[in-house]
């Protein structure tokens, strides 16, 4: 009797499976509209907010010429220069940076020189608490003090100006949460629920593939299309802010990490949803709405009920944007029309925490419900 002399295949690893469902996974994203749109909607964000700012008016750079400044007591402020003679009087310059060197002075008309500090000097403060409402809230100003009180005097200022990267960067950073969003409902909310309604499920789940194996492939692959879209947001903010303003904010880098954290989150809440729901259009649908309405309306009450929702996924995913301001904002109350309204932001590091803990129970209870799913006939 002849002997099958054919060499036997041997199953595959657990781990060695992954990814093997990893590459299909990733396959069918790249054959997918999904993958093609979401890098148009990159492109569309950052071609928008790099373009309306100057179109309506709000350019990167200029010069300000004959600007006419607030002139108020110094007493205001409540502070003193040292080494320098008391200050009288202070006009704030609502610019990002000034170019010191180009700055010209002139008090009714007539030119007014620094004089080596003697008539006025041009500095930054920081303010940390209590900022007065003409300021419009910044707690940081560029300032111009002088000597003298000019208050009853009309002052102008001409001087060159430009973006800082913490103001360009900023503007584009306060919409990658919106991204990141819109990378966790397209690449996670249907993952699961697509198996069993697709009926794909018919055919990958009665092999001896695990489906732990399964959820762990098929996570890492919308995890690594979800990190290609905010890379390629990165780097495009990386490339219009050297290219505008020379260079990036020195927390950029940290602001890209917190976006990978909230990725994770979000699409570990994305494979949740749709380990419970039964219908992909259902889960995609709930997924958005959760981040983009639900979350939010909950944030939104610590507004005036002045309590600090530190849980919420959404308050916690500001931290993405906020982390590039200098000083980092701090929370505020102000009073108004007999309301009380509070200004919240999240703590870098519970940020970080919230959405880790969000990822981790999240992927739990996916995981359980996913084994407990059942395909239907």
């Amino acid at each position: 009797m002849e002997q099958d002399s054919r060499p036997h295949r041997k199953l595959p690893s657990d781990l060695k499976q992954i990814p093997i469902v990893w590459s299909y996974e990733i396959l069918k994203y790249f054959r997918s509209w999904r993958l093609v749109a979401s890098f148009a909607i990159v492109v569309a964000m950052l071609v928008l907010l790099y373009a309306l700012p100057p179109a309506l008016g709000s350019p990167y750079a200029g010069t300000d010429t004959e600007r006419v400044l607030w002139v108020r007591d110094f007493g205001d402020m409540n502070i003193t220069v040292p080494g320098l003679p008391i200050p009288q009087s202070y006009a704030a310059i609502n610019r990002s940076l000034v170019d010191e060197d180009s700055l010209v002075i002139r008090v009714d008309g007539s030119p007014y020189p620094s004089a080596n500090g003697m008539n006025w000097i041009y500095t930054k403060l920081s303010f940390a608490d209590d900022l007065p409402s003409f300021m419009g809230g910044s707690s940081r100003l560029n300032v111009v003090i002088f000597m003298q009180n000019l208050t009853a005097s009309t002052v102008t200022a001409t001087y060159d100006w430009s973006t800082t990267a913490e103001s360009f960067d900023s503007l584009f950073l306060a919409f990658a949460s919106t991204l990141v969003i819109i990378a966790a409902t397209f690449f996670g909310s249907d993952a699961i629920v697509g198996e069993f309604q697709n009926r794909t499920g018919y055919l990958v789940l009665p092999t001896p593939l695990k489906k732990w194996v399964l959820f762990a492939g098929k996570f890492a692959a919308s995890m690594t299309v979800g990190l290609l879209v905010t890379v390629a947001f990165y780097a495009g903010v990386t490339l219009l802010s050297f290219v505008t303003v020379g260079g990036v904010d020195d927390d950029f880098g940290l602001s890209f990490l917190f976006a990978v954290e909230f990725l994770l989150a979000a699409t570990a809440v994305a494979y949740l949803i749709s380990s419970v729901l039964k219908g992909s259009t259902g889960a995609t649908v709930l997924t958005f709405l959760l981040f983009i309405i639900i979350l939010p309306i909950v944030d939104s009450v610590s507004i005036f009920s002045g309590v600090k929702i530190d849980a919420s996924l959404t308050f916690a995913s500001g931290a993405i944007g906020y982390i590039v301001y200098d000083p980092y904002p701090v929370d505020t109350s102000l009073e108004h029309f007999g309301f009380t309204i509070y200004t919240f932001y999240p703590e870098p590091w519970v940020a970080a925490v919230v959405c880790f803990a969000y990822a981790v129970v999240a992927i739990a209870l996916s995981l359980i419900l996913f084994y407990k799913k059942q395909l239907m006939a």
